[in-house]
């Protein structure tokens, strides 16, 4: 026999995917919620966890909580228990829909920072889900240290739902030590709080983030879904992730090095982004919208020519046999200016040659008395921006923001590049 589980957290319903042009109901995070309820049904799901974060009560309040309350209802009439525990987004609003007892196959696990277990069974396999919920906003100690007080049995498979911060005991979102979680008799943890799916730990015990189930942002590059946890009578268990979101970002680099045109650029891009995208067609199936951030790398003499042709590059819309409709959300250029020597033309004492100094002293992290001035400048711009109004809020805390060096250098180095491109073209003219 085996039971059947399905865990996901940071749904954050009542958010939307970002920098998406467009009206599309996928880009919502209520679609991938529907999407996992019937999911759920449709495969006969036992169990359904949810840990933490699954309402973004800053953001369309009402309508989140309607369609958390119509999936709880669906599933209940289904006969799938759901098991979950909250995070810092929904610490509050969950207990307000759960705990009016509404819903007898809904449980909340762990309420105001008390470790609970529920206990489950299914034609004589046995598991117990143990849980702790986050009693504030903010919480500031790991919740492992308080395990000791519940006695999960250890003849019974052990899954622990909790949110928070593995090894980051700094954070105010509940620092988590990975070793406490290896070491306090747990088979399998599902956790909440990073959107990124990671599997922390593969054996004794299985430890994993599964990460949003909907992709949110261009940072959440990559598959995300929830995880299939399969339990056996033996023991045993099995996880596999299920790629359920509507939404994929990717990052793509493209060389356009020796492309002499706009429309040449505009052929390489486009057969670049579709080439990439037909590469992932596996993986698609349940991807209505791939998004890209595009990064044009390489040596090219006109600066300009590129920039007109990223223009037409980010109106690009193409629909794969999928049923995948490909959008491009940016275009970044990096490009350097094609010069056949540049340590040569360095030596010459003109525009030109100051430019590419400066170019070479950046790649080499050597320095110049142009590039200190260059810096010098940033760092005066960097003060001018943290002492105004907006960042009065920040200072207050006692946090700082400082200058970024490599922000610097990674500007000043486009910046000479694109110049030096062009006075190239305009003394080729």
């Amino acid at each position: 026999m085996v039971v059947k589980i399905l865990a996901t957290a940071d749904l954050h319903l009542g958010k939307s995917a970002s920098g998406i042009s467009g009206n599309f109901e996928e880009i919502s995070t209520k679609y991938t919620w529907w999407r996992i309820v019937d999911w759920s049904v449709r495969n006969k799901i036992d169990v359904l966890l949810l840990c933490g974060d699954i309402i973004d009560q800053d953001n369309r309040y009402f309508e989140a909580v309607g369609a958390l309350q119509s999936g709880f209802e669906k599933l209940r009439q289904a006969g799938i228990t759901v098991c979950l525990v909250t995070g810092n987004h929904d610490h509050e609003v969950l207990y307000q829909i759960v705990g009016n007892r509404k819903y007898e196959n809904v449980h909340l696990l762990g309420f105001n920072g008390k470790w609970e277990i529920l206990p489950f069974e299914k034609d004589g396999c046995k598991i117990q889900f143990v849980g702790w919920s986050f009693p504030n906003r903010y919480v500031t100690r790991d919740p492992l240290i308080s395990f000791g007080e519940i006695h999960p049995d250890p003849n019974s498979s052990v899954i622990g739902l909790l949110h928070g911060d593995v090894d980051n005991m700094e954070s105010k979102y509940g620092p988590i030590g990975l070793n406490n979680l290896a070491n306090v008799g747990v088979n399998l943890w599902i956790l909440g709080h990073i959107h990124k799916p990671q599997e922390l730990r593969k054996y004794a015990p299985s430890i994993w983030y599964p990460g949003s189930p909907h992709a949110m942002s261009a940072k959440e590059t990559g598959i995300h879904g929830p995880l299939l946890v399969s339990v056996e009578d033996s023991g045993n268990i099995m996880v596999t992730p299920v790629p359920l979101s509507p939404i994929r970002y990717e990052n793509l680099d493209i060389d356009i090095t020796n492309i002499t045109n706009e429309a040449g650029i505009r052929d390489t891009v486009t057969s670049s982004v579709l080439n990439d995208a037909i590469g992932k067609l596996e993986e698609l199936e349940n991807v209505s919208l791939l998004i890209y951030d595009l990064h044009l790398t390489g040596q090219h003499a006109d600066t300009r020519e590129v920039e007109a042709g990223a223009q037409l590059i980010n109106e690009f819309e193409q629909e794969i046999e999928s049923g995948t409709r490909i959008l491009v959300r940016k275009v970044t250029i990096d490009i350097r200016p094609a010069v056949q020597n540049l340590e040569e033309l360095a030596k010459q004492p003109s525009p030109a040659g100051i430019l590419a100094t400066t170019i070479l002293a950046i790649q080499n992290g050597n320095s110049t008395p142009f590039l200190e001035e260059f810096y010098k400048q940033w760092n005066y711009k960097q003060e001018d921006i943290i002492n105004t109004g907006t960042y009065q809020p920040l200072r207050s805390t006692g946090r700082l923001i400082t200058g970024d060096d490599k922000a610097a250098s990674d500007y000043i180095l486009h910046e000479c590049n694109r110049l030096l491109g062009e006075l190239i073209t305009q003394q080729e003219n």
